[in-house]
């Protein structure tokens, strides 16, 4: 039996050599295991400017390591098993989200695992000297897109407040406006999300570097949210207004891009001054701690079976959803053709009524058309069914819209919920095309249940697959055409809903027990 400092006063490289081989070794299997999922990451990076900073993370991380090298030469690794049970529990998050083909979760699962891995292997005392680098590593998953609708609503609320307190009019129409001289759109690249996340990352690498106390840390990064927030909209305002000086000359092209950088790189060297005045130089103090009680020394072979138990546990999941996703489920059988005519209502021919369908892809198979009732409103219903989605494609993901990606000649804009008695609410989006406007509902059926919620559905498909089933789906797209008002079209739809949708849920779940 050793003591605390007998194991102390062994050299460096005895206490250390097997479990960093043992940690290598685990990390290295973890991103052959997950390479689709990591290499995913760094494409993303590449291709995207919002996320660039994610080549920094690693080399950031490492050097992290390298500053608390004395923290850790005063330490020694020992593994600990109870992580395992967090790495089991990433692991099944990686299957769902793989099952499903949630590429976020995937990507968090896989990037947390490595912390873990070092938990498992090194023992808490590495792992409370190592916090903050291994918490770092989120910043390489590339998550933050989901944030570009609402600040771009920002942005232009902002830009056009300022505009008229500067005594200029300006009328909006949306993410549009329009001044005396000349029309403006905020765009995805105006969101501002890529200063917001650049920030974010530099902001608390500097607050961990430069404060001791937790909440200047805090404060600080809190800083970093709101400031490149209000300096982006602040940002905008000042383009809209050079261009408005100068009768749109500068400003109104591409070079309002480089202007903004220039602004944001401005205001981050302001932001990073200012904080640095608040500094807290010397070392951060660690907590009291009791001595730990004597231990036995865990030797090579114990780092080397505990890395070999990890291995087969980071394995099993990326193993089982390969079997899940290479199953074949059979096609897709009694959705039948047309479209769903109950009591009172009547099928129009295609030829009288040009039939529209979403631009979703990948059904396996789908049926729709027009209908009319006595008083001859007309209502368009589509519904679209999945299965086997991981190998034919995804019911719900950004290629999939009512308007259609690659359909340029229809747009869409999503306007509220519209109320149906007995069902979700269903999200209201109106379609507008060359020579059509439309109003469409819309909802998703997943294994049995009708809901309006996308996350439900991910959840219920990923929650079926994990446990051996299928993953069917539907899309079922209520329709009609409307000029000024909305109301006797809404009317009609909803006196289809009310007749039709008993009879489409009653044929789903048929279908899907087939």
């Amino acid at each position: 039996m050793s003591t605390p400092a007998t194991v102390m006063s062994q050299p460096l490289v005895q206490r250390w050599w097997a479990p960093v081989l043992a940690l290598a070794a685990l990390i290295a299997t973890t991103l052959i295991v997950f390479a689709p999922t990591f290499v995913s990451m760094v494409d993303t990076w590449a291709r995207s400017d919002t996320f660039a900073h994610g080549f920094l993370v690693v080399p950031i991380v490492l050097f992290l390591v390298y500053l608390k090298r004395d923290e850790l030469a005063a330490v020694s690794p020992r593994p600990y098993p109870l992580a395992l049970v967090p790495i089991v529990l990433l692991g099944l998050a990686w299957v769902m989200g793989e099952l499903v083909d949630v590429i976020s979760v995937r990507q968090f699962a896989a990037t947390l695992m490595i912390p873990f891995l070092v938990w498992l292997v090194m023992g808490t005392a590495v792992v409370r000297i190592l916090q903050f680098p291994l918490a770092y590593l989120l910043f390489a998953v590339p998550l933050g897109e989901f944030l570009v609708p609402p600040l771009m609503d920002f942005t232009a609320e902002f830009t056009v407040a300022a505009v008229q307190l500067s005594g200029i009019p300006i009328y909006r129409d949306g993410l549009h406006f329009e001044l005396p001289t000349g029309r403006w759109s905020v765009v995805e690249a105006c969101s501002g999300v890529r200063y917001l996340i650049a920030s974010v990352a530099l902001g608390t690498l500097y607050a961990y570097l430069m404060y001791r106390s937790l909440w200047r840390r805090l404060a600080f990064v809190g800083v970093a949210i709101i400031v490149p927030i209000i300096a982006n909209g602040l940002r905008a305002y000042m383009i809209v207004m050079i261009g408005h000086l100068s009768d749109m000359e500068y400003a109104a092209g591409a070079d309002h891009l480089l202007y903004g950088w220039v602004f944001f790189g401005v205001v981050i060297f302001l932001m990073f001054w200012i904080g640095a005045l608040w500094r807290e130089d010397g070392t951060e103090e660690a907590p009291a701690r009791r001595p730990p009680a004597p231990a036995q020394q865990t030797g090579a072979m114990g780092f080397a079976h505990m890395a070999v138990i990890a291995a087969l546990v980071v394995t099993l999941g990326p193993v089982y959803a390969h079997w899940m996703d290479t199953r074949d489920l059979g096609p897709v059988q009694g959705l039948g053709t047309g479209p769903v005519v109950p009591s009172g209502w009547t099928a129009v021919p295609a030829e009288e009524r040009p039939g529209w369908q979403p631009g979703y892809q990948f059904m396996r198979a789908e049926r729709g058309g027009w209908v009319v009732n006595d008083s001859q409103a007309a209502v368009g219903m589509h519904v679209g069914f999945y299965r086997e989605q991981a190998r034919h494609g995804n019911m719900l993901g950004w290629h999939n819209t009512l308007a259609g990606r690659e359909r340029a000649e229809w747009s869409q804009t999503r306007r509220g919920q519209a109320e149906v008695a007995g069902y979700p609410d269903p999200q209201r989006v109106l379609l507008r095309g060359r020579q059509q406007q439309m109003v469409a509902w819309q909802w998703y059926w997943a294994n049995g249940h009708l809901t309006t919620r996308p996350f439900e559905v991910k959840a219920r498909e990923a929650t079926s697959r994990l446990l051996g089933g299928r993953d069917d789906a539907a899309l079922i797209v209520v329709y009609a055409e409307y000029r000024d008002d909305l109301q006797p079209a809404e009317d009609a739809m909803r006196a289809y809903v009310e007749a039709a949708m008993p009879q489409m849920l009653e044929q789903l779940q048929d279908v899907s027990q087939r």
